[in-house]
Order: C-alpha cells, then sequence, then structure tokens
C-alpha cells in the first residue's frame, strides 16, 4: 500500500511544481515583452540567465556549492541546456515574421511532441488518456488564438523550431533526473545559457535605466525559479502526465495582458481557457486515480 500511496503523492506533487512553473514563465514572458520594446534580443535572453544565479544559490545548500556541477552525463547536460536558449532565440526570430496568434498555436505543438517522444526515448507508457488531455488542451489554445491559414506560410519553422527544442528540453531534464539531483541540473543550465549568450552582449548593447534593470531582474528571477520548480517536477513525475498542465501558462498570460495592457480576455478566450484547464484536470484524474 505505500508504494501506490507514494506514486500518487509525486504525481500531485509533479502537477503542482509545474503548474507553478508555468505560472511563473507567464511572467517572464510578461516582463519579456515589456524588456524587448527597448533593449536587443540578446539582452533580454541574457538578462534570464544572468539574474538567475541568485536562485541558484537560495536552492543550494552550501555544503553542496562545492559539487555542484557534478553530474554523471555532463555532455547531456550541455545539450539539454542549450535548447531553451535555441527555443528563446527562435520564437524571437518568428515573432519578427509571424502574428503572435499564430506563433502561439504553433509552439503549443510541444506537447503532442513530448507525448509521441516519451515512449520511445524514455520507455514510459502513454495511454490514450493521455492523448485525449493533450488534444483537449490543443483544443483550448486554438480556441484562444483563432490562428489563420496563413500560419502555414514557410516562416512557421521558426515557432515549431521552438516547440521541438522545449519537447527535447522536456524529455531530456526528465532523464538527466533519473541520475542527476536537480540543483546540478538547474546549476548546468543556467551556466550554459550564459557560456552561451554573454560573448553575444558584444554584439548589441543599448543603455540601461534603473527601471529595465528592475525588470531584468525580474525576468531572470522568474525564469530561473520557473527552471528549478520543472526540473523538480519531471524528476518525480512522468511527462505524459505533466505535458497537459504546460497549457495552464494561458491562464495567468490572459491575466497579465489584462493588468499591465489592459487587453480584456474576450468570450473565446474563457472558452478556451476552461477547456485548458479541463484537460489537465482530466489527465490528473486518470493518471492518479490509477496509481
Amino acid at each position: 500500500m505505500e508504494r501506490p500511496y507514494s506514486e500518487r503523492s509525486n504525481r500531485l506533487k509533479g502537477v503542482a511544481l509545474i503548474v507553478a512553473g508555468v505560472c511563473l514563465f507567464a511572467g517572464l514572458d510578461a516582463a519579456g515583452k515589456a524588456l524587448a520594446e527597448q533593449l536587443s534580443v540578446v539582452q533580454v535572453v541574457w538578462s534570464r540567465y544572468a539574474f538567475a544565479v541568485p536562485v541558484i544559490l537560495l536552492t543550494t545548500p552550501p555544503a553542496a556549492w562545492r559539487r555542484l556541477f557534478a553530474v554523471q552525463r555532463p555532455l547531456v547536460q550541455a545539450i539539454r541546456g542549450l535548447l531553451p536558449v535555441i527555443a528563446s532565440f527562435s520564437i524571437v526570430a518568428g515573432l519578427g515574421l509571424l502574428p503572435l496568434a499564430e506563433i502561439t498555436a504553433l509552439t503549443f505543438a510541444s506537447p503532442f511532441l513530448v507525448v509521441a517522444l516519451s515512449a520511445p526515448l524514455l520507455r514510459e507508457r502513454t495511454s490514450i488518456h493521455d492523448w485525449i488531455g493533450v488534444m483537449l488542451g490543443f483544443i483550448g489554445i486554438l480556441v484562444i488564438v483563432r490562428p489563420g491559414l496563413n500560419a502555414l506560410a514557410w516562416a512557421a519553422i521558426f515557432p515549431l523550431g521552438c516547440a521541438f527544442a522545449f519537447a527535447l528540453f522536456q524529455i531530456a531534464t526528465r532523464f538527466v533526473g533519473r541520475s542527476d539531483s536537480p540543483t546540478a541540473t538547474f546549476a548546468w543550465t543556467i551556466a550554459v545559457g550564459l557560456a552561451v549568450t554573454t560573448p553575444l552582449l558584444l554584439v548589441e548593447w543599448r543603455p540601461v535605466t534603473p527601471w529595465l534593470l528592475f525588470l531584468m531582474a525580474v525576468s531572470g528571477l522568474c525564469f530561473g525559479f520557473a527552471q528549478y520548480l520543472l526540473i523538480r517536477a519531471f524528476a518525480i513525475a512522468p511527462v505524459a502526465l505533466l505535458t497537459p498542465f504546460s497549457y495552464s501558462q494561458i491562464v495567468p498570460a490572459v491575466l497579465f495582458g489584462y493588468i499591465f495592457w489592459d487587453s480584456v480576455p474576450d468570450l473565446w478566450t474563457i472558452v478556451g481557457s476552461a477547456v485548458v484547464i479541463a484537460a489537465g484536470l482530466y489527465v490528473l484524474r486518470w493518471r492518479v486515480g490509477r496509481a
């Protein structure tokens, strides 16, 4: 009886962690939207990693700092650390070529890829219920953004590239979580991102005001804590369970849009958000109920 209870508890904890993580990602996007209006793309991406460094110190006991980067698969960790960098630059490139609605719809193809890849790459079982949850969540997103047919243009390669990179990132996070500690995986994420983006600052640097510096710090803290929560989530729960809950990011995103940009959600946004929530609850009931 102890094992089923432990599995059920881990699954519930994993869901709570990923929901909290994607809510922080919504805050990251809100700060990034404000920063992108005045700073270069490189500065925006770099600030996410630079100001996430304090999160490493806060989430790691001082006694473990000396062995913070000790992992069993350093090459996998390095490749995994590149994936969010690739995703960030891909989405920014796509924003210059496609409307935001099409970008949003195409990037949310990521959960399909995660469920499809979790079986061959992680040897984790998926069921028809997992696919139903993912498809329902995607339908909810389509209801919200209502993309046009021009999303099928060649430029769609950028948001689809972001979706693919983020899907591989989630798979790799689950993989390394089986042998490496969440704090070590998190440290590798930030270190690789800083190593890649810092030299790029020489390409374009714009003046930073105290207000922009504050937003950069908020962006980095949101990114840091969000990454840490997602790493913890994928270390204790199957990706097929957690993936549909990544759609819940749309709810705080709509809220932030209303608060900071006076963007009032319409009826379709409310209906679509309800479908997204229902999809997550459906998968949660199926997965936890059978534990």
